[in-house]
């Protein structure tokens, strides 16, 4: 319950975020360069929460981890491959690849305007309704790889890793395992920025001299980092819930590691110094990546403690007081792809009937209306697609795919089950 809320909860935050920066401020980085250093030091939380997003990587790492756990329960004693189980772990990769391709698809389509590579980029129907005719679109802007992309690609090379885990017959050593994905998780997070140092030149030259199999190769391997390792530790708690371990070690886990992420942040921040522009920077610089990473983990520890384990009613309590974010949370791929071009068309409307069609005013009076009718637009969609079973959004489709190659059908889109039905109490006091 504690991934369905937390992933509801981003996806509003992203609602309003990009209205406020790609249709407010049409996403120009001097925005930032020009505000005000106290704005950042009174709205710190919403700053930091603004740069979570491997957060999604994080969650999808632990949900794919508990489902890839618990299908491999059953070939725990053996390493012989059923066509079953091969179309199991089929549907896994199959799942990272179409999260893939939708990245390429948001690319092309329904991103906001971006800054990246040294110039600003448009995608084709946000661009469109934007600029109110054809923009010039640039094959460039697929290098660039967003939260699906990291997802998709985190995914797949998790998947790979529980496999030879599982191949090996050691993916069952809980101690094992939990100390080589958090290794792996460590060694990315710490090689990265000297990885994107590196490249990273070379990754633009390439692009701009069309080199494109150098570019492509480039993409899949910077791309993804130190993102990736979200992902691992994701799957550590997928695992840890998966197997009902004990509260108290997986508080031991979360909040030991993430207070010593945080300290190492501290400490970075206060011998560098940081800089408001510093949060906008792609990738981000290592000591905010090091404290989100130390947030994320002290954060889900302790929702899995009031969410996971806990009592029925309390259990009940949470269900009921979350059943919107819960509800965004089920078509939250969909809403990704499409609150580009809807803010967008929601801001040229907006503009044109506060009569100010060139330019958004900055002015909070106009700004806090425009975000809560955003808000409200989703709120309300969502709200109807629900009486309609959330059918032929990105979801659905990959529910279809993903279900015909796994030969299992999914409940996962139907809100009587996912909403309204109590699910399995993991480690509850009752038990």
């Amino acid at each position: 319950m504690y991934i369905d809320c937390l992933r509801g909860f981003f996806i509003v935050y992203i609602l309003w975020l990009h209205a406020f920066n790609a249709v407010v401020y049409n996403n120009n980085p001097q925005s930032i360069e020009n505000a005000n250093p106290w704005i950042f030091i009174i709205f710190a939380p919403l700053v930091i929460l603004a740069t979570w997003a491997p957060i999604f990587v994080m969650l999808s790492g632990t949900a794919h981890a508990y489902t890839m756990h618990q299908n491999l329960l059953k070939y725990k004693d053996t390493s012989r491959i059923t066509p079953e189980l091969n179309r199991l772990l089929l549907g896994g990769l199959v799942n990272s690849f179409l999260l893939i391709c939708y990245s390429f698809i948001n690319m092309t389509f329904f991103h906001h305007r971006m800054p990246f590579n040294g110039r600003f980029y448009e995608t084709l129907i946000t661009g469109f309704i934007w600029k109110g005719s054809t923009p010039d679109f640039s094959i460039d802007i697929l290098f660039y790889t967003d939260a699906l992309g990291n997802i998709g690609i985190s995914l797949f090379f998790l998947h790979i890793t529980l496999y030879a885990l599982w191949r090996t017959g050691e993916l069952f050593d809980r101690r094992y395992t939990f100390r080589i994905l958090t290794g792996i998780a460590l060694t990315l997070l710490f090689i990265s920025p000297t990885i994107h140092h590196a490249l990273d030149g070379i990754f633009h030259q390439a692009i701009q001299e069309e080199r494109w199999g150098l570019a492509w190769l480039l993409k899949f391997v910077l791309g993804p980092l130190p993102n990736m390792a979200y992902g691992y530790l994701g799957a550590v708690f997928g695992i840890a819930l998966s197997e009902r371990i004990e509260l108290s070690k997986i508080r031991r886990y979360g909040f030991g590691l993430g207070i010593s992420f945080v300290m190492l942040a501290g400490s970075l921040m206060w011998t560098y110094g940081l800089k408001p522009v510093e949060f906008a920077q792609s990738p981000l610089p290592f000591k905010i990546q090091i404290l989100d990473v130390g947030l994320m983990l002290m954060l889900v520890a302790y929702l899995i403690g009031i969410m996971e384990y806990t009592g029925i009613d309390k259990r009940e309590w949470w269900m009921k007081h979350t059943t919107v974010l819960r509800r965004i949370s089920m078509v939250a791929l969909t809403i990704f792809l499409l609150e580009g071009p809807v803010a967008v068309s929601l801001g040229r409307i907006y503009m044109w009937a506060i009569g100010s069609p060139t330019e958004f005013p900055k002015n909070p009076l106009y700004i806090i209306p425009f975000i809560i009718l955003v808000l409200v637009f989703w709120y309300g969609v969502v709200k109807v697609w629900e009486k309609f079973g959330f059918k032929y959004g990105a979801e659905w489709l990959s529910i279809q795919i993903v279900g015909w190659v796994k030969r299992k059908k999914s409940m996962r889109l139907d809100p009587a089950h996912t909403l309204y039905l109590q699910p399995e109490l993991q480690g509850s006091e009752e038990k």
